[in-house]
């Protein structure tokens, strides 16, 4: 972990970030015992945003791109027990990277935005909003998500575009996908 958090400028950097990837996704226990360290460094603060966002956002990456079923518990359970805040960029990081996983529970990620928290509330939109991007929100949970979207409130964080244009996606023909990312980019 330190040779790591003081390598991060390294141009090998990515290249060691991919081979971890690789020996987690072969069930390397070493790797995955960094892997939850990492987190639990993260989750205290002794590997923070503001000076390891390198490290960290490979750390993130590197569960996506597992993907399965504990990586992804690993990425959740990291936003739940946030007691406190991340720069809004990490969040919308996380949050990108929710619809990679090959299990996502839709009902989890709609309990975590209906938190009291503005901030794990707001990864949740985020998250939520993705799935619903990526079209990976099941069939019987639209109207659920819709009702609970049109219902959405935080004030904390400006969020009424976001939902708006998840709304407007979940109520039109999804087909031409392309038209509406450009539309979230204007």
């Amino acid at each position: 972990m330190d040779f790591l958090r003081k390598e991060s400028d390294n141009s090998n950097f990515d290249s060691w970030l991919d081979q971890l990837a690789e020996r987690a996704t072969n069930g390397d226990k070493l790797i995955w015992s960094f892997l939850y360290q990492a987190i639990r460094e993260a989750d205290t603060g002794r590997l923070s945003w503001g000076f390891h966002k390198r490290l960290l956002s490979g750390i993130f990456h590197i569960l996506a791109r597992i993907g399965d079923s504990q990586s992804y518990r690993l990425l959740i359970n990291y936003v739940k027990s946030l007691d406190r805040t991340i720069p809004v960029g990490a969040l919308e990081l996380i949050s990108d990277l929710i619809p990679t996983f090959s299990e996502v529970d839709v009902d989890e990620i709609i309990n975590i935005a209906s938190l009291n928290d503005p901030f794990k509330s707001a990864f949740g939109i985020y998250a939520l909003a993705q799935i619903v991007l990526e079209g990976r929100i099941p069939e019987d949970k639209i109207d659920q998500v819709r009702s609970f979207l049109q219902d959405y409130r935080n004030p904390s964080y400006f969020l009424d575009h976001t939902v708006e244009r998840t709304l407007e996606f979940l109520d039109t023909d999804n087909s031409s996908i392309l038209s509406f990312v450009e539309q979230l980019a204007s």
